[in-house]
């Protein structure tokens, strides 16, 4: 069968009924997809069963998901509302499956999966984004395998965070905003502001996409129209408002939802174990000025791991942009340097704490830059215009008569292959920075003790990470307690509530009786509590807040059954104490 760029369907007719099937054809894009989400599946499956190397984000969104539906007292609600929803509620039908392999959630590795499927959706998206621009194959395939091998993206494809799917959606923003762009579609605009509102629910920082979209469509219907100014300002806004309420509404809906169960509109500013509340529990200080341009300098130097060749591409999408005059060269990167502006302030200001995966964006970032340099130039953008209501043919005769143009053809061979060269040098580039302990202090040391035969004693530390938890889940298993026996707070136990065969047995932080029996253990039948070290993320412990001497001396209501020792490096001795005088 014959792999094309467009969607051929393979036709099968049943002999004795006569119906006709339409089988999907295969395709550049679906090929492509196929074989990352493959590369990517492999991966994820060396990192967690040879490598023990767990993303502890990932984990605790399968953790999650698992509290939502097996947990003591299950509940949507149990979803938490500190970050984005979104990442959570994609794992629940594979956790739904656990009893058909509990790998699944035991190791967390529906979280692997869906980031590997996320990922390899995101390549597509890419392709598909060269499509559209009029790229030919074999520099849209090459720029694709910059984009799909770059070591920063296999590595978050396979390793169960939520950044995969965060690029998926930037990329369908970025997709769907050209076709407006080119053809003035609504259906494109309001796909552009699901796809920011989807966005939006994965993470955060989606925020600053919406931003730059709303400058982008304003500008181009402003511009781009006719007639008085006033006329044009109105379709601006109107346009605007279409863009924007998807993301609105969800905005407003995540808010309220937190306001009405929590009584906080904003958890991640204010709950305990938000963002502030954890730089706090890690000692990390209000920067100094001095400290901020440090910070500044770091960032950069990170941004340029991942993508050496960074500034060079952007003068050079730069000059192009303004000898051609094309709208597209600035609008769609705009919408991922928006991005990637707000996290190296936030990485700067040490609003987040400091780690690379901030910068990912920063590799799709260039490549679309790239991509919108080296592709024809794109037709002007009329407010108006109803591209769509033409025929196939109208359309790429009127892209073929712009590409005779010396300003509107795509860049010389040359000139395009050296480019793609210097995107290619991000492969190893990006190979470094994950593995140096400099660039990557979070993860390097896992994925040194899997790439190592003589792991040093730091990186034997960080590939046990989590062991001890499950260690605590099989001891409390064994002893085949009834249900609501052990008082836990989640926020650091997840792992051991997730992998526990009965986690009915746990009274954990989302159960809704959960303040009213921290007030009194005895009371409401608990007989075991398990409390982390009160330092660090465990001084963020709800048991810990409420009775901070309890790691130390039982603090009066209870007596020290067990302490389980942490070989890695996070240095997580839980211990668990027999409240009263039960047994």
């Amino acid at each position: 069968m014959a792999i094309t760029a467009d969607f051929p369907l393979a036709h099968r007719r049943n002999a004795a009924t006569g119906l006709d099937f339409r089988l999907p054809g295969l395709t550049e894009p679906r090929v492509v997809f196929g074989l990352c989400l493959a590369l990517y599946v492999v991966v994820a499956a060396v990192l967690v069963f040879v490598g023990n190397v767990l993303a502890g984000d990932g984990v605790s969104r399968v953790a999650i998901a698992n509290r939502i539906l097996f947990s003591r007292d299950p509940h949507l609600a149990a979803i938490g509302f500190v970050w984005s929803p979104l990442p959570n509620l994609v794992l629940l039908p594979l956790v739904a499956l656990k009893f058909l392999w509990p790998p699944l959630v035991r190791q967390a590795f529906a979280g692997n999966l869906v980031s590997s499927l996320f990922m390899a959706g995101a390549v597509y998206q890419f392709l598909r984004f060269l499509q559209d621009i009029g790229m030919a194959r074999a520099r849209r395939l090459a720029l694709t395998a910059c984009f799909a091998f770059h070591p920063m993206i296999v590595l978050y494809a396979a390793n169960s965070m939520s950044e995969a799917q965060l690029l998926f959606f930037l990329l369908l923003v970025v997709r769907h905003l050209g076709k407006w762009l080119r053809e003035h579609s609504v259906g494109s605009l309001v796909a552009t502001g699901m796809y920011l509102a989807l966005a939006y629910l994965t993470r955060y920082e989606a925020t600053a996409a919406a931003a730059a979209v709303l400058g982008v469509v304003g500008v181009a219907t402003y511009f781009g129209s006719r007639g008085a100014a006033r006329s044009r300002l109105a379709l601006a806004a109107a346009d605007c408002m279409i863009a924007i309420t998807p993301f609105a509404f969800a905005f407003a809906f995540w808010a309220l939802v937190s306001l009405a169960i929590t009584g906080t509109a904003f958890q991640q500013f204010s709950s305990p174990y938000g963002n502030t509340a954890q730089l706090h529990a890690m000692g990390v200080a209000p920067p100094t000025p001095a400290q901020e341009l440090d910070g500044a300098g770091l960032g950069v130097r990170w941004m340029l791991a991942l993508e050496p060749f960074l500034p060079l591409v952007l003068v050079i999408g730069a000059i192009r942009s303004i000898f051609r005059r094309d709208l597209n060269s600035v609008a769609l990167p705009a919408v991922l340097a928006a991005v990637v502006t707000f996290m190296f302030w936030a990485h700067s200001t040490g609003t987040i704490f400091h780690e690379l995966r901030y910068f990912i964006v920063a590799i799709p970032f260039a490549l679309v830059v790239l991509a919108v340099t080296l592709a024809p130039a794109q037709p002007p953008y009329r407010a108006g215009l109803r591209v769509r209501e033409e025929s196939h043919a109208a359309v790429r005769s009127r892209r073929d008569s712009a590409a005779t143009s010396r300003i509107d053809a795509p860049a010389p061979v040359a000139f395009a292959t050296g480019c793609i060269l210097l995107m290619a040098c991000a492969i190893p580039s990006g190979a470094n920075a994950i593995l140096s302990n400099s660039t990557n202090p979070d993860q390097a040391f896992q994925l040194q003790a899997l790439l190592t035969r003589m792991p040093t004693r730091e990186q034997q530390m960080a590939s046990k990470r989590w062991l001890t938890e499950r260690s605590v889940s099989s001891y409390i298993d064994s002893r085949h307690l009834p249900k609501s026996s052990i008082l836990i707070d989640d926020f650091v136990g997840f792992v051991i509530v997730m992998t526990s065969d009965h986690p009915n047995q746990y009274v954990i932080t989302t159960d809704r009786d959960f303040l009213l029996t921290l007030s009194a253990p005895a009371e409401f039948g608990i007989r075991y509590i398990l409390v982390p070290p009160n330092r660090g993320r465990g001084s963020l412990d709800a048991i810990n807040r409420q009775y901070p001497t309890l790691y130390d001396d039982g603090a009066g209501i209870g007596t020290m059954l067990k302490q389980f020792p942490d070989a890695s490096d996070l240095q997580m001795d839980w211990r668990l104490y027999r409240v009263g005088a039960q047994q």
